[in-house]
Order: C-alpha cells, then sequence, then structure tokens
C-alpha cells in the first residue's frame, strides 16, 4: 500500500480521437433545426395571410386609392406578422434549445439561419397568398372599381437605424431569446454542464 501513494503517476490518458462519423449526429442536427424552422416560417406565412382582412379601395383615373381604414390596415398587417413571427420565434427557439442539446454553438448558429430563412418564407408564403398588387390592377380598371389591398411588408431601407428595424428581425429576434432563455435558465443545462 505504501508503494502504491509514493509511486508517481503515469503519463496522463490521451483523448479518444474524434472521426468524422463522429461529427454526423451534430450536422445531422444543425439540418433538422434549420428544416423544422423552414417549414414553420412557411406555415406561419399562410397563417399571417388567413388572418389578415384586406380593406378595399377604389379606382380613380387609372390610380388605386384607400381610405384611413385602407391605411390601418396596412400598418395591422405588419404587426400581425411582427407579432406572429415573434411568438412562433420564441416557442420554436426555447423548443429547439431543450430538444437538440448535442452541440449548442451548432444549435445556435442552425437557429440563426433556420430563423432568418423562416422570416423570408412568412413573408413569401404570406404575400403570394394574398390578392395582387391594387396599383397595377388601377391602371387597366374603369373608374369606381372597388379592388382588394395587397398584404406587404415596407422595403427594407438602405440604411438601418434602431428606430426603424425591418419586420423581417421579428422571427429570429424570438427565436434567439427562446434559446438564450432555455440555455441560461433551465436546470437541465446546469446539470449538465456540471458533468
Amino acid at each position: 500500500m505504501p508503494d502504491q501513494l509514493t509511486r508517481p503517476p503515469g503519463p496522463p490518458a490521451e483523448a479518444p480521437r474524434r472521426t468524422r462519423r463522429d461529427h454526423l449526429p451534430v450536422i445531422g442536427q444543425a439540418l433538422a433545426v434549420v428544416a423544422v424552422l423552414a417549414v414553420a416560417g412557411a406555415a406561419c406565412g399562410r397563417l399571417w395571410s388567413s388572418l389578415w382582412d384586406a380593406p378595399t379601395g377604389v379606382v380613380s383615373d387609372g390610380r388605386w386609392f384607400t381610405d384611413e381604414a385602407g391605411l390601418r390596415s396596412d400598418f395591422s398587417g405588419v404587426g400581425l406578422f411582427v407579432v406572429i413571427g415573434l411568438g412562433a420565434g420564441l416557442l420554436l427557439g426555447a423548443l429547439l434549445a431543450w430538444l437538440c442539446d448535442r452541440a449548442e454553438l451548432v444549435t445556435l448558429g442552425a437557429v440563426l439561419v433556420g430563423a432568418s430563412l423562416a422570416a423570408w418564407l412568412m413573408a413569401r408564403v404570406g404575400t403570394l397568398g394574398g390578392p395582387a398588387d391594387p396599383r397595377v390592377l388601377a391602371e387597366s380598371a374603369t373608374d369606381g372599381t372597388r379592388l382588394p389591398a395587397r398584404l406587404a411588408l415596407p422595403d427594407v431601407p438602405d440604411r438601418l437605424a434602431w428606430s426603424d428595424l425591418p419586420p423581417y428581425t421579428a422571427f429570429p429576434l424570438g427565436a434567439l431569446v427562446g434559446l438564450t432563455a432555455v440555455y441560461l435558465l433551465t436546470e437541465r443545462r446546469r446539470r449538465r454542464s456540471a458533468r
């Protein structure tokens, strides 16, 4: 027994080398995260276009005009996009952080890519499902024709300021908040990192 106490320790054991096969589950997880968010973005686009009520305007001299209700509805379309995007991003970001616990940084990157793709798909699917642009239709319509408004988002400005962040950031922002909340606040993560 005394010999064991005085004997110097041997060389440290080498860590097992990682092979390409060890990275496959992490890559698969990242691709699954992006795919789930993309499908959710398309579904949110359908939800957005189905919940929005298109106001009508009238054609006069080849131009389409809307009233005050139409202007309010334009704003409500953008607001609805932001609310749906934030809510879906928050829920999906938290759920994906909880379920995908292989590599946090890879999951973070996949959530950023997937949520950005989801916001783009949400905007495209939502606007494609609605009526055509009434300004284009008004050029060939007769005076007094009533045409529905088009569901659209404002264009992304050339220079972004904090005061005019486009609504496209709602989905990624919600997803990052959900992901961060799970990473920082859950007991499961603390226990796993203590091992």
